[in-house]
């Protein structure tokens, strides 16, 4: 009977673990295509050989910077939907749990919010206008999103 119990509780968190993994549902904080836009944004503001090098620096260091708080947030999802998947539910855990990955949210928007406003300082006021012309800063966003790149914001393709 105990050897029945520790194979049944091996398979428990090798399936769990399989479904966690596996999920495409939510939100990701992954990488996206761009502070909300595409790369064809960037080329069409005729960016100087210095804001080009700047604005590759500062996508680096915010990478650096929310890389880190992305893997935790990942870290603590799986986390919470271990508690959730529990036969006796600890409402405690979970409740730290869920306080823990909100406030692991608001360092990235607070990161994002910082890095696309260092991205503004780059440029100069009619870039920000011809950006601004197209689409930028109207949803979508810096830090958050699925993919390759940096942000939420809509790739050429709609995805």
């Amino acid at each position: 009977m105990k050897k029945m119990s520790i194979v049944a509780a091996f398979l428990l968190v090798v399936a769990s673990a399989t479904w966690i993994m596996a999920d495409p549902g939510g939100k990701g904080y992954g990488e996206g295509c761009g502070w909300g836009m595409g790369p064809s944004a960037l080329a069409s503001l005729n960016l100087t050989a210095e804001q080009s090098e700047n604005i590759r620096a500062l996508r680096e260091t915010c990478l650096k910077e929310i890389t880190p708080i992305r893997s935790n947030l990942f870290t603590k999802r799986s986390e919470l939907k271990l508690l959730w998947i529990q036969t006796r539910l600890d409402p405690d855990k979970i409740r730290a749990t869920q306080k823990e990955i909100q406030g692991l949210i608001g360092q990235l928007q607070e990161k994002g919010t910082n890095c696309r406003l260092s991205f503004r300082n780059i440029l100069t006021s009619g870039q920000i206008s011809k950006l601004l012309a197209q689409g930028f800063g109207r949803g979508g966003g810096f830090g958050c999103g699925k993919g390759k790149g940096f942000g939420s914001g809509r790739c050429p393709g709609g995805y």
